[in-house]
């Protein structure tokens, strides 16, 4: 069994070893190295001394997706039990003036004031859609007009100074950096996040900190505490952590590491060998942009903001904008109020060099008039410091492929990873994307290990250049030939079913089987009123075909395909995972080209259950073996987009897979995995 050792207790290396164990615990063992006594990272809930009120001294809220789509941190929640408490806030302080509502802003600021703001986040939603926003692909944003642009060069276009600073206030304490030293790609997703249609937040109830809890209560991983890593070194074939544990260094070797920390820790460490310690330079160079955070959170007697302010929190134009949470709004505490301050970027990395004493009393001074009289309520402060804890550019500019963001030295350790927020939008969730993503390379790399079977009839020969061998298709399942065992693995309605669910479309249309061996499929479409057309690189089995389908069943090459432009409406993909990685793109790009409207990716995958990969031996002859979201990265790289991003379109897509599994073993774990074998032409619609 191979061993992983993931470096850091945070979300991110919780998160890791809990997906490493549902993906595949069975192949594998984790260790979790942690520097400190405790397990979460920024994920912390306090208690004030006063009074049994509980208050988040770490990260404040989860993003919440699930109305788009796989909303994969809520998910986890519920499953470990945790119930959740919505957040909301719309209200903004400028001066003296509190402003809860737009009527609000219009009487206090004047209409041309809430114009020009409306305007502002007008013009952010025609920059980024909420699909854009759900998937963020780091190529398209690499493009993006904004991307290279700061945010103080967008915010200087609204010709309304009051306008600017309510916007600037509103967004800072999201940004963590002043506007100048992020992007207006950045910029801008946070503004958003105020729109409900873009994102909603919440927190757990129990405190945040309650999800690290329940998943160092259920892992399976070993855990070592006070284990500071200081190196990593290559030792005849696997990786030696080196780690200060009970006052001296000591060593244990591994298959694989994770490396789950900050940006600034990781520039802690030593990373031994000339091209692995180079690597890690870029990496750490790459995505240096430090931001800060300073946390106060203050007891009072009574909440006595509440008759003017409303919401779970509020923002203030001080410290360049903070943001100040109702901590009671998501903690009750029977007559108490609990008002916790954020302070963010340059502003906190300042205050930070200042004793507790003095934080707190310039917090106090800067509550607005209509507030001032809470100062001598205060009964009990606390401050917590989180300097460079997060990223002013989240993903770093330009945007990497999310290979290179988690495999930094490919060539001679591909088995050593690096994961974190920092490395997509900064988040809990994006903590948890970043673990998916790593723990899927790993994943596949076991699988394949364990399942895949040598042949040497798929290999191909000087006089068969077929990408499978003749015995591939005279054996194809349990001893049988492709003709008598191919509608176990297919199903005309299945395909047209799944069609109408995601593109709304009914027969007649004009589909390509790519991978369509005898052409038997053409002639099953055939009969539910779909022109279905062929094309298949053996030919061995090609040669089976019927004389009735020839004239549609090519031989022919999927990197090279001999179909003029938009030739077809669908495409119903079997064939790609069979080709070598280096020539994946080209014959996407083919299938872009003479596609209309969208593709189905009907191939195998590293992530389908492990029962169906067993009983049917599927990686048999298998290439590139990926995840489907490592297929669909290479999709999305080539033009495509994601085609369902509405749940409800995804329920009924899981509704008709599962219907088809009736009675046999599933073929995907989950509708999130089998939403990314579904891709649409951009141009689609137009």
């Amino acid at each position: 069994m191979k061993s992983v050792a993931i470096v850091g207790g945070g979300p991110g290396g919780l998160f890791t070893a809990q997906i490493l164990a549902d993906k595949c615990g069975d192949l594998c063992n984790t260790t979790i190295f942690e520097a400190s006594d405790r397990l979460g990272g920024k994920l912390v809930t306090h208690q004030f001394k006063t009074a049994p009120i509980l208050y988040e001294a770490g990260v404040a809220e989860f993003y919440d997706y699930s109305q788009f789509g796989a909303d994969p941190v809520r998910e986890l929640a519920e499953r470990l039990g945790l119930l959740t408490v919505p957040m909301a806030g719309n209200s903004v302080i400028l001066g003296d003036k509190i402003l809860n509502t737009d009527n609000d802003i219009r009487k206090k600021l004047g209409e041309e004031t809430l114009a020009a703001i409306e305007k502002f986040h007008a013009v952010c939603e025609d920059q980024i859609s909420t699909e854009d926003y759900y998937e963020s692909y780091w190529r398209e944003e690499n493009k993006h007009p904004w991307a290279n642009k700061t945010f103080a060069e967008v915010l200087d276009t609204v010709p309304d100074e009051t306008a600017r600073r309510y916007i600037a206030t509103a967004v800072h304490t999201d940004v963590a950096a002043p506007p100048h030293l992020t992007n207006a790609m950045n910029g801008a997703k946070n503004v958003l996040m105020d729109n409900d249609e873009y994102l909603r937040l919440y927190s757990i109830v129990g405190g945040n900190e309650r999800l690290a809890q329940r998943l160092a209560e259920t892992t399976a991983a070993e855990v070592v505490k006070n284990a500071t890593v200081t190196k990593v070194a290559k030792e005849a074939g696997r990786y030696r952590i080196y780690f200060r544990h009970n006052g001296r260094i000591v060593h244990r070797d591994f298959d694989y590491v994770v490396m789950a920390l900050p940006n600034y820790w990781l520039q802690g460490i030593d990373f031994e060998g000339r091209k692995l310690r180079m690597a890690l330079d870029a990496h750490l160079a790459h995505y240096d942009r430090p931001a800060h955070y300073l946390r106060v959170t203050c007891l009072f007697k009574e909440p006595f903001w509440r008759s003017k302010v409303k919401g779970s929190y509020f923002m203030q134009d001080v410290f360049g904008g903070a943001c100040l949470y109702d901590e009671g709004s998501r903690h009750p505490g029977r007559k108490f109020g609990s008002l916790g301050w954020l302070i963010a970027g340059t502003e906190a990395m300042a205050m930070a060099n200042l004793d507790d004493e003095k934080i707190v009393k310039k917090v106090l001074d800067t509550l607005p008039k209509p507030l001032a009289h809470g100062r001598d309520m205060m009964i009990e402060a606390h401050v917590q410091r989180w300097v460079g804890t997060v990223n002013a550019i989240p993903g770093g500019n330009p945007g990497h492929d999310l290979m290179q963001r988690h495999r930094p030295e490919p060539e001679e350790h591909p088995g050593l990873f690096t994961i974190g927020d920092y490395i997509f939008d900064s988040t809990v969730n994006a903590a948890y994307d970043s673990a998916d993503f790593a723990t899927d390379i790993i994943m596949t790399e076991l699988r394949k290990e364990k399942y895949s079977i040598p042949e040497d009839d798929l290999v191909p020969s000087a006089e068969n250049d077929d990408a499978l061998g003749a015995g591939y298709h005279d054996e194809y399942a349990d001893d049988k030939t492709y003709e008598e065992s191919y509608a176990e693995y297919f199903d005309e309605n299945y395909n047209a079913d799944l069609i109408k669910a995601i593109w709304g479309q009914k027969a007649p249309y004009k589909l390509l089987d790519v991978g369509s061996a005898t052409g038997i499929t053409i002639e099953l479409f055939d009969r539910i009123g779909i022109e279905a057309w062929g094309i298949e690189n053996s030919a061995h089995i090609h040669a089976r075909t019927l004389e009735k389908w020839k004239h549609r069943n090519f031989l022919g090459d999927v990197r090279n395909m001999p179909f003029e432009d938009n030739s077809f409406d669908y495409v119903y993909d079997t064939c790609l995972c069979y080709l070598p990685d280096e020539d994946l793109d080209k014959a996407i790009s083919e299938l872009f080209r003479v596609v209309r409207k969208g593709v189905f990716f009907g191939g195998i995958t590293s992530d389908m259950t492990r029962e169906v990969i067993e009983y049917h031996e599927l990686f048999r002859g298998v290439q590139s073996l990926m995840t489907t979201w490592q297929w669909s990265e290479r999709f999305m790289k080539n033009g495509f987009r994601m085609a369902i991003n509405d749940p409800k379109v995804l329920k009924k897509a899981w509704k008709i897979e599962c219907q088809s599994n009736e009675g046999d073993y599933p073929w995907y774990p989950d509708a999130k995995t089998m939403r990314m074998c579904f891709f649409t032409k951009p141009s689609y619609g137009k």
